[in-house]
Parts: C-alpha cells; sequence; structure tokens
C-alpha cells in the first residue's frame, strides 16, 4: 500500500511569508540576472551616426516592488522586483515601429534566463 501524504497547507501562512521583506531580496537577485543578460544584449548606435549611443543599454534599473495579488477575492500583498528600462526610445526598441526592427530585448532575455535554469 502506497503511503498518501497528509499535508494540508495554511493559505494564511504562506500568504504572510509571501508579504515578508526577507523575500524581496531573492526577487531583486533574479531581477539583477535578468538586467544582466538584457545589457547584454542591449543595440549600442554608432556615435557617428547615432545621437545617443548607448543611452537605452546604460538605462536599465531594478526596482523592487510590493504588489497586490488578489487571492480568493482579496487583494494581499506580496514582494517581487521589477526590471525597468526609463529610455525614451525602449518601447520603440522593444516593439519596433515602421522605422526601427523590432529587437525585443526583455522578451529574449527572458527566454535566455528560462533556457539556463533547464538545463
Amino acid at each position: 500500500m502506497a503511503y498518501r501524504s497528509k499535508y494540508h497547507g495554511r493559505y494564511g501562512g504562506i500568504g504572510a511569508m509571501l508579504s515578508r521583506p526577507w523575500l524581496q531580496a531573492p526577487c531583486v537577485a533574479a531581477a539583477e540576472k535578468l538586467q544582466t543578460i538584457a545589457e547584454g544584449r542591449a543595440p549600442v548606435g554608432d556615435p557617428n551616426e547615432d545621437s545617443h549611443p548607448g543611452l537605452y543599454k546604460s538605462s536599465f534599473a531594478v526596482v523592487p516592488i510590493t504588489k497586490n495579488v488578489p487571492f480568493r477575492g482579496q487583494p494581499r500583498r506580496r514582494a517581487g522586483a521589477r526590471v525597468l528600462n526609463s529610455a525614451r526610445h525602449a518601447r520603440i526598441l522593444e516593439y519596433g515601429n515602421s522605422l526601427t526592427p523590432r529587437y525585443a530585448i526583455f522578451r529574449k532575455s527572458i527566454d535566455d534566463l528560462k533556457a539556463a535554469h533547464r538545463a
């Protein structure tokens, strides 16, 4: 006869753990890994033709956040981190337009990070 686990999680305790400040550090560490990959993928323009070469690459930042995540209809505060790029043309480089090709730096960086954890 197979042993059957009798663990029943306490959602209140798990939720309390996910909202603690000490959980912010691993979230920031993961976001910094993503930032490093994204900076490596970021295009840098030719200084002779581009009026702001390297601006996009130097505009990445990691911001710790707390976010309301709904659970059973109630908003719950959860620790996290976000990678941002404050360059004015970041959206154009990510999604492209009629003049600029789609670079998708964040999407490709996330894919690279996932692939590194699968191996």
